[in-house]
């Protein structure tokens, strides 16, 4: 036995020895100086984005690369770094040891896209598309991924897919339809065809009227300015960064891109800036640059462009318009007041001069019995269906303590357009002031429902809550 074991010394040595010196040394993959390294990056968590902890995690995952969830966090803090190419190579290396979930898949594509990487960024969020399991917020969550990267039509087609699983959400067909009117105009009569929802079908003739137009450029302008004219200033934008791409010599499209900037909350100049460059005397561009200068309240210089614009045609009663709202928002309302009056003296048959000078005169108290309500009922002789007209004599009415006379023409307009939040505000306030505590109630609720902006909602809570 003695001589047996005398054999297999040498082989048990040769299994034995490596694992001496391993102790012996400390070279296992859990070895003082790794430890030290964790310990170091636990020390430094309180500085996510400092260089000795990225150091730290690098020479952790030198030696132990399987740490995929360790990667995942260094692809986040060069990622915040704009490191972008390294945060990608971070990303593969943990997928290699580690199947990314969908929040990861979705950051490797915005990795890509910062990294200017389109294509790649194009392939990762297309792939979540082939996903059979992908639920609605998921793809919710890419839908803002690729709405914040300027991935629009990627946005859409995600949207698309997120139809096909959750077809009811009203959130979603909202936003589809939008992207539907830029990118494929005759699905979206289909959609609103389906939707029920009295605003959008009444967006129907004009998508029509942009379904036939053949002229590819002047289509996609169509579609932003019927955006815009609905207050969705970001997919306006969208449209009309489209225009710009396809026409780039086209001054008008660089100023609907400025002005649709402008009205989104960000700094149109250079698009504005660059159509001026491209033709000093385009009106359009004109125009939208007084209006930029307005928002900027450099009111001298936007009153000095709407001017030249009148005296260029002055026939035209919308540049007297735009001087009044400069006036207006200069604090001079005297002059403003005046501005609105030479708007209808100059187009006496558009009722939407008549509803300005109306609403103008019941904003600022100012000469409502004299100036205010004859330019509503102008308004209202020369299209006697118009529910803002029929809501601005109500209104004034109401202003004036008529209740009876205000009542008739606000349900008139309440018969035209039932979910205006400005009609069932005026109703509320109305049915508040007469103490019919239930029917303003319920026109104030509605007023809620119906709301695009905070500043109905807040004023209809104050009659709700006095």
């Amino acid at each position: 036995m003695l001589r047996r074991l005398g054999k297999q010394l040498p082989f048990i040595v040769g299994i034995l020895l490596p694992l001496f010196l391993a102790l012996a040394l400390d070279v296992t993959p859990y070895s003082k100086a790794i430890a030290s390294q964790w310990e170091k990056l636990d020390l430094n968590q309180q500085d996510p984005q400092s260089e000795a902890w990225i150091e730290n995690a690098q020479s952790i995952l030198r030696s132990q690369p399987w740490q995929a969830n360790l990667w995942i966090q260094l692809a986040e803090k060069q990622f915040t770094k704009a490191d972008f190419n390294d945060a990608i190579y971070s990303l593969k290396k943990a997928e290699v040891h580690e199947s990314l979930t969908f929040d990861q898949t979705i950051f490797l594509g915005q990795v890509y896209w910062e990294a200017n990487q389109k294509e790649n960024a194009f392939d990762v969020w297309q792939s979540i598309l082939q996903k059979t399991d992908a639920k609605p917020e998921d793809l919710k969550k890419l839908v803002h991924i690729q709405q914040i990267s300027n991935d629009w039509f990627g946005a859409y087609q995600t949207l698309l897919k997120w139809q096909e699983i959750d077809s009811d959400n009203e959130e979603l067909i909202a936003a589809l339809i939008y992207f539907q009117i830029i990118f494929e105009p005759s699905a979206a009569i289909n959609s609103i065809t389906l939707a029920n929802n009295y605003e959008m079908q009444s967006l129907l003739p004009e998508i029509e009227i942009i379904q036939q137009e053949e002229n590819s450029v002047y289509q996609m302008v169509l579609s932003g300015n019927l955006l815009a004219s609905i207050d969705e200033w970001d997919y306006a934008t969208v449209a009309f960064t489209y225009v710009t791409r396809m026409a780039p010599e086209y001054a008008e499209g660089w100023a609907f891109y400025g002005n649709a900037l402008l009205n989104s909350g960000k700094d149109g100049y250079f698009a504005l800036n660059k159509a001026i460059s491209i033709s000093p005397n385009s009106m359009i561009s004109r125009a939208y640059f007084a209006s930029y200068w307005r928002s900027r309240n450099d009111f001298n210089r936007s009153l000095a462009i709407y001017e030249e614009l009148s005296n260029a045609e002055p026939d035209q009663g919308i540049w007297q318009l735009e001087l009044g709202r400069t006036y207006t928002q200069a604090g001079n309302p005297e002059k403003a007041l005046q501005a609105f009056m030479q708007a209808t003296e100059i187009e006496p048959d558009n009722e939407y001069f008549w509803i300005n000078l109306a609403k103008f005169c019941g904003d600022y108290k100012l000469n409502i019995q004299e100036v205010g309500l004859p330019a509503a009922r102008k308004a209202l002789k020369v299209d006697g269906n118009n529910w803002e007209a029929l809501d601005t004599l109500g209104w004034l009415l109401l202003i004036l303590e008529d209740y009876t006379s205000a009542e008739r023409f606000l349900k008139a307009a309440y018969h035209q357009a039932p979910e205006s939040a400005l009609v069932n505000l005026h109703l509320g306030q109305l049915f508040y002031f007469q103490n019919k505590t239930q029917l303003s109630t319920y026109y104030l609720n509605r007023t809620i429902e119906f709301a695009d902006h905070d500043e109905l909602i807040q004023l209809a809570n104050r009659f709700l809550t006095p």
